[in-house]
């Protein structure tokens, strides 16, 4: 009898213990059809999310720009042209001269050979929106595209009311390429470089205007050599870089001046610039010991030449501009110029001098230029003596029917800058004459002249007379109301107007190694 118990206890426990079993697994299986289809598609749309990039840690990075008290920040942009956009402005109550803005990547120290951008005068409650163009590649994103991450800092350069240079970190920025960026410059790596070239800056030349530069076009680019301490050399016997394109042509470029470590060097664009576009090029630079100024205009970069160390020995000025003139040698070039005199005298001896009493001369030019141009002249010296020197367009070879351009460098008062529209209206304007400088004198279109020193002090004026189609070149009138007078010119040219009077933007790049 115990032992029927102990067997039927067992089984009545055992078959409990399977129908339990089996409503386990009822409820499990229940379960999963229950929520099995729901699991499946958070897994489908989870899988979807991850192939759109959606847990990317780009994805997720803000944009903002952070700036330092007394400065403004705002609008961080970048494009995948890798150019960073963002307005900038100061509330310090004072004004910055000079002013320089940089960008420095996360991760590393401020250099003045960082990429930045010129933005000239910043007055106090004045904001600005600039555009930076950036680098490729280590510490810069190796390819910008949508999405992609950056971060830094903006470092602005510029002199004080006290005459001081600073450099004050302004923001800290984080932003990523986005569709709606507004910087369209578009800058790569070059697909080619120069020989020798050991390192490299790209720079971009923004026209803002609705109408193309002419063809060919002379961009000047103004380089500050301490940005670049570490890998330019100049000094009028030697200089190591050059200009060039994506491909590695080298295009020609001719170097005005180096005044005060800022080296103004005009650089020929054989196709112009684009409407409403961007165009890169490249400033490289060869070792500090090799020397790459030439007169070629094919190879390197030349000078003006006064600046050789023999006069003219680097100079490719008529490589670079429309008309060119350096008067070297001992004779004029009659090829390019006739006289008639005034009763003054002059030399030609590596310059061109003009002596006089009271009198003066006229050089004809003889090479026709179409307009919208420039002439200018440069004046290496004058003397005293109330002496007038102008420069003009003359609508035949050789005839005194102009437009030209008078300056009044040897008046102690009230020195005058006038553009004289032909025999009709004067406009006058008092200038400081230092005692080398640019006289500029461009024809923009019919019955319109603008007259410049030293690219500033413009002078806009109207005269619907005349109808050219072209003109003639001309120095005109080196003469003196009374008294005896010396004046010298190292060089004459012409050159392209820019559309609107507006020189197309400059801005610099990063430096990369070649």
């Amino acid at each position: 009898m115990k032992t029927f118990r102990k067997t039927f206890v067992k089984s009545f426990i055992k078959k409990k213990l399977l129908r339990k079993a089996s409503t386990k697994a009822q409820s499990a299986m229940e379960y999963l059809m229950t929520y099995g289809w729901a699991i499946l598609i958070v897994a489908v749309v989870l899988g979807a999310l991850y192939s759109l990039g959606v847990f990317n840690g780009a994805a997720f990075l803000g944009t903002s720009c952070i700036s330092a008290s007394g400065f403004y920040c705002a609008n961080p942009t970048l494009s995948t042209g890798g150019v960073l956009t963002v307005t900038i402005g100061q509330a310090t109550g004072t004004t910055f001269e000079n002013a320089y803005l940089y960008f420095v990547p996360s991760g590393t120290n401020f250099s003045t050979s960082d990429p930045g951008t010129s933005i000239g005068t910043l007055n106090s409650g004045q904001q600005v929106t600039a555009s930076i163009p950036l680098g490729v590649g280590s510490p810069y994103p190796a390819a910008y595209t949508l999405g992609t991450p950056l971060s830094g800092y903006l470092y602005l350069q510029f002199t004080d009311i006290y005459g001081t240079t600073e450099v004050d970190k302004i923001a800290t920025v984080l932003t990523k390429v986005t569709a709606a960026s507004s910087g369209s410059a578009t800058f790569s790596q070059p697909t080619s470089i120069p020989s020798g070239i050991v390192a490299y800056v790209p720079i971009i030349l923004s026209n803002s205007q609705s109408s193309a530069t002419p063809s060919p076009f002379q961009q000047m680019i103004q380089i500050n050599e301490g940005n670049y301490a570490n890998y330019i050399a100049y000094n009028g016997n030697i200089a190591n870089f050059e200009f060039f394109t994506q491909s590695g042509s080298v295009l020609p470029a001719w170097i005005e001046s180096n005044n005060s470590g800022i080296l103004t060097v005009w650089v020929k664009l054989p196709n112009g610039i684009p409407a409403s576009s961007s165009f890169a090029i490249y400033l490289g630079f060869a070792s500090k010991t090799t020397n790459l100024l030439s007169s070629s205009g094919t190879s390197g970069i030349g000078e003006a030449p006064q600046l050789s160390p023999n006069y003219g020995e680097y100079d490719d000025g008529a490589s670079v501009f429309n008309f060119y003139d350096n008067f070297s040698g001992t004779s004029l070039n009659t090829s390019k110029w006739t006289t008639t005199t005034g009763g003054a005298s002059y030399t030609v001896n590596n310059g061109l001098t003009i002596t006089g009493n009271g009198n003066g001369i006229w050089f004809y030019g003889k090479i026709i230029q179409n307009y919208p141009s420039i002439f200018d002249v440069y004046v290496a010296s004058y003397t005293s003596g109330i002496s007038q020197i102008r420069n003009g367009f003359s609508l035949t070879q050789g005839d005194a029917t102009n437009y030209d351009l008078i300056t009044a460098p040897a008046e102690t008062n009230n020195e005058n800058l006038e553009s004289a529209l032909g025999a009709f209206g004067v406009a006058t304007a008092n200038v400081a004459y230092p005692s080398s400088y640019i006289q500029s004198l461009a024809w923009i279109a019919t019955g319109s002249e603008m007259a410049q020193v030293n690219y500033g002090n413009t002078l806009i004026g109207s005269n619907s007379q005349y109808t050219i189609a072209n003109y003639y070149p001309s120095i005109w009138f080196i003469w003196s109301a009374s008294g005896s007078y010396t004046t010298t010119s190292y060089w004459v040219r012409t050159r392209a107007y820019p559309p609107n009077g507006v020189m197309p933007s400059v801005s610099f790049g990063g430096l990369s190694s070649a």
